[in-house]
């Protein structure tokens, strides 16, 4: 979508709130230059002594009474109307870009960081916001008032009208040349708004190796240069405005000199009366505000286009064909409890250079039947997490290597592919809310009942539950931020939980027994086949005891497949599994 198409498809979300502010717009304005008329009028009858005089004088100053209580109303209206579009609109780009990010596949993310995504949705919307609610105000305020207001002075009087143009042309000429540069400022201002962003969401990230590291200063200096880079850019946009904003009002000032001293001697030479020079000096404030408004519209204007182009950026990524088409209801439960099967698949992470990416998985082949619990054993950086995220669709990968029945997973969209497979990380990522709404999390609404009566079984399932116990309000304790308040271990058994509250066909679980210890992994385990009796188990892990009641074992090695079977099997046949497993039955009696 383009500028202008995103510009007039927001607009004309609420083109019927924008067309009655602009009607009231216009009615204000027209009494605005109505009302000085009737002043006009009530002080040249002020010289007049008649009867008739003052009744007509006591007409006029009722008429600008009557004209002033209607243009409050009608202004009151006109903001009504023309500011809430840009807040109905501001919420509206909010679900939009949360939507679209929400959609889009992991090669964007790995483009745009977060921070720059929060800066993004909090200070480039608002720049929108105002772009669509006090730009669009001012902007029909100023046509109005710039286009009515000169009528109205040249009916009065033309050659003292033209007089009154020539300063401001002037000052129109050389805020142009600062509107340039500001514009140039601005974009800077909001890129380095991004980038300050970005680098305290890293921080904040890391905050407990910062203090373990005594890398406070450090942290505080980088910090500091960010944020002192926007310091100047901002400075330098205040200086600017403090130099060319000013000159309209200057103008304005200059303008009332003319029509003061211009406007007295044409009241000397009787060409003009004192009530017409009055409404005349009306008029000039009248076409001042707008002027005084400019500054403001221009800033405004500015700050929407930047923002729209950040905006864009966002809405403007194409999300895959293939997760823009769902499954209807027949389509997957044809699906349900098939086979997955991995043919030949390989994967590199895309290179920064010109040199072919390196594989970190090698031509890997096997399957995993309805109800087979399968384990793959690995060390670190044997390429067990790469092979989750093909598996889960987190990373694109082509087609033919990955299937789902006789459907290629790469044709599936996203969301459908998710509806079978479960995958719990070994990095659970925990929402600042209570246990039982973590758990929870993710559930249809139409489970949300059954979800109520199953939050204990799968707390004592992922022997969670005697921790929860223990807990001054179990179920209904807050865990902080991230998980904050609880322990690594305490972590994984939660996502655990999470996991198997909701049938799925294939569960994943990414090496997330790594924080418990072996007698609770056992068990862990064992309420975890009882459970998902029926359903598909992978289970990544570089600990053989995760893996000892699987099916079939998969030992990966440097991205590939050195070795399968089941655990008596492959103690016999395969060396590296059996020296991986003499080692840690010592490392457990050790901890004995």
């Amino acid at each position: 979508m383009t500028k202008s198409k995103f510009i007039v498809h927001y607009l004309l979300l609420n083109k019927f709130s924008y067309l009655f502010a602009i009607a009231c717009i216009f009615v204000v304005n027209y009494l605005q230059v109505e009302i000085p008329r009737y002043i006009q009028l009530a002080v040249d009858l002020l010289n007049k002594s008649s009867l008739v005089s003052k009744e007509e004088l006591f007409v006029n100053v009722e008429w600008v009474i009557a004209l002033s209580v209607v243009m409050v109303v009608v202004r009151i209206l006109s903001r009504m109307y023309s500011l809430n579009p840009g807040r109905i609109i501001e919420a509206k780009l909010k679900n939009d870009v949360f939507h679209r990010l929400n959609r889009l596949p992991s090669s964007f993310h790995e483009k745009f960081a977060s921070g720059k995504l929060i800066s993004i949705i909090n200070n480039d919307l608002n720049g929108i916001r105002l772009f669509y609610g006090v730009g669009f105000l001012q902007l029909f305020n100023i046509l109005f008032a710039l286009s009515l207001t000169p009528i109205w002075m040249w009916k009065i009087s033309p050659e003292l009208t033209l007089y009154s143009v020539i300063p401001i042309v002037i000052a129109s000429v050389i805020f142009r040349m600062g509107f340039r540069k500001l514009r140039v400022l601005q974009t800077q201002r909001l890129t380095r708004l991004q980038d300050l962003s970005e680098q305290l969401m890293n921080y904040l990230s890391g905050i407990d190796v910062i203090k373990n590291q005594q890398m406070g200063e450090w942290a505080t200096s980088e910090v500091t240069k960010v944020n002192r880079r926007l310091l100047d850019c901002t400075l330098m946009i205040a200086k600017l405005q403090t130099i060319y904003m000013p000159i309209l009002d200057y103008a304005n000032h200059f303008m009332k000199v003319l029509i003061l001293g211009l406007g007295g001697y044409y009241l000397l030479q009787a060409e003009l009366s004192i009530g017409e020079i009055t409404a005349f000096l009306s008029y000039s404030v009248l076409l001042a505000l707008p002027l005084m408004h400019l500054g403001r519209i221009v800033t405004v204007y500015q700050m929407g286009m930047i923002s729209i182009d950040s905006v864009q950026n966002v809405l403007n990524n194409e999300v895959p064909d293939t997760d823009l088409f769902r499954m209807d209801t027949a389509e997957k439960s044809a699906l349900r409890n098939s086979t997955l099967l991995v043919k030949n698949l390989s994967y590199g992470y895309p290179s920064a250079t010109d040199k072919p990416a390196e594989r970190v998985l090698k031509d890997l082949s096997f399957s995993i039947a309805p109800g087979e619990k399968v384990g793959v054993l690995g060390s670190i950086g044997s390429g067990k997490s790469t092979l989750v995220n093909c598996l889960n669709h987190h990373l694109s990968i082509e087609r033919g290597h990955i299937f789902w029945g006789k459907k290629d997973i790469t044709q599936l969209s996203r969301q459908d592919w998710r509806s079978y497979v479960r995958t719990i990380t070994q990095e659970p990522f925990l929402f600042s809310d209570t246990i039982e709404q973590n758990i929870k999390f993710g559930a249809k609404p139409q489970q949300a009942t059954a979800a109520e009566l199953d939050v204990q079984q799968v707390l004592e399932l992922s022997q969670l539950s005697e921790d929860v116990q223990r807990f001054s309000a179990a179920e209904q304790t807050l865990v902080g931020e991230k998980g904050i308040m609880l322990s690594g271990g305490q972590k994984q058994r939660l996502s655990i939980a999470r996991a198997l509250l909701t049938p799925s066909d294939l569960i994943i679980m990414d090496n997330v027994l790594s924080a418990v210890d072996y007698e609770t992994e056992r068990s862990i385990l064992k309420g975890v086949f009882n459970r998902i009796q029926g359903q598909s188990l992978l289970v990544v892990s570089h600990r053989v005891s995760a893996l000892e009641y699987m099916d079939n074992i998969l030992v990966l090695q440097h991205g590939e497949i050195i070795a399968r079977g089941t655990h008596a099997q492959l103690l016999e046949s395969s060396n590296y599994y059996r020296e991986t497993w003499e080692l840690q039955q010592h490392e457990t009696e050790d901890a004995l």
